[in-house]
């Protein structure tokens, strides 16, 4: 994890120093790429560091903690990065938000300190998690969950653009993270009866329903409080899928699980970013990127829907 952190952090500062003496656009690449191999696992280790501290129980308000983290982030690095800029320049913020992050997963590590801290558990081959039917299910969800955050992703600067007012768009993505904080706060501060497959269905189609008011939609002020909606739903639907993950699959596991549910998030969200580009830049129609966001929602729905009974019974670490 530090050395995630430093790597990312000085291949960041590097772009910034090679980019102001002129340096080949290829290199700026390989050093673009180094700094997102190397983007610290952070969310996926407080999952784990969470799974290991909670014993027992609901880990509901321990993974909406990683969730509300994750939020309250995307909310506050562009506003550091903001400030930066109109106080100094790009090339200084991009630095600045570097350090903090570099800074921030340097004291991270220390935190959960080594493996002994906690105990060590048993080595088990990479790759046999994803033979765990439960986890398969749940990846598939998600890629599709990554897709609807992707398209919104295209669609509200697509929206803000096409009312003349691109600066919106932010504020669009910010009340997407809004929601996502108020959701992560609602769902971790109380008990729920549901169990986790019931939970995630009834999420998905309160998101799906969302999004599809959003395509007939065009005023910037009714969108934005859609995806405040659609926030509320979403967070808690991401932590269900650790909820599951949680429940399916073994501690000595979990940190690879947990990766692969990342990787399947990340995943979806750029193929969909792709798909709604392609199809909303020709007609610069925010209501095509909105529909692939609905179509996205509906899938995962129906694919939770039909899971949910096969996630409810599919005992723990159950290979398929």
């Amino acid at each position: 994890m530090a050395a995630c952190g430093v790597t990312h952090a000085l291949a960041l500062a590097g772009l910034v120093g090679l980019a102001d003496l002129d340096a080949p656009g290829g290199l700026l690449v390989v050093l673009g790429c180094l700094a997102g191999l190397a983007l610290p696992p952070v969310s996926t280790s407080m999952r784990v560091e969470w799974g290991k501290l909670v014993v027992g129980g609901d880990h509901t308000a321990a993974y909406s903690l990683v969730y509300l983290t994750q939020e309250l982030s995307i909310l506050a690095g562009p506003l550091i990065l903001a400030g930066v800029i109109a106080a100094a320049s790009a090339s200084v913020a991009l630095v600045t938000v570097a350090a903090v992050a570099g800074a921030g997963t340097v004291a991270f590590a220390v935190s959960i300190g080594s493996p002994s801290a906690h105990g060590s558990a048993a080595a088990t081959p990479g790759g046999l998690v994803l033979r765990i039917r439960a986890l398969q299910l749940v990846l598939a969800v998600a890629v599709l969950v990554g897709g609807v955050i992707g398209a919104l992703e295209v669609a509200a600067p697509t929206l803000a653009t096409a009312h003349g007012a691109p600066a919106a768009a932010g504020l669009l993505i910010a009340s997407l993270s809004v929601g996502g904080i108020l959701g992560a706060g609602i769902y971790g501060s109380r008990a729920w009866k549901a169990r986790p497959p019931a939970r995630l269905s009834l999420l998905l189609v309160l998101l799906t329903t969302a999004l599809a008011l959003m395509i007939p939609s065009d005023g910037l002020f009714v969108v934005g409080a859609l995806l405040v909606v659609a926030g509320i739903a979403l967070n808690p639907a991401l932590t269900t899928f650790s909820l599951l993950i949680d429940a399916h699959v073994s501690a000595q596991t979990a940190g690879e699980a947990f990766g692969w549910l990342s990787t399947a998030i990340a995943g979806g969200t750029g193929a969909a970013s792709a798909i709604a580009a392609a199809v909303a830049q020709h007609q610069h129609d925010a209501r095509l990127a909105f529909t692939v966001a609905a179509i996205a929602g509906a899938a995962a729905t129906g694919v939770a829907l039909l899971a949910s009974s096969a996630l409810d019974r599919t005992s723990r670490s159950t290979p398929a």
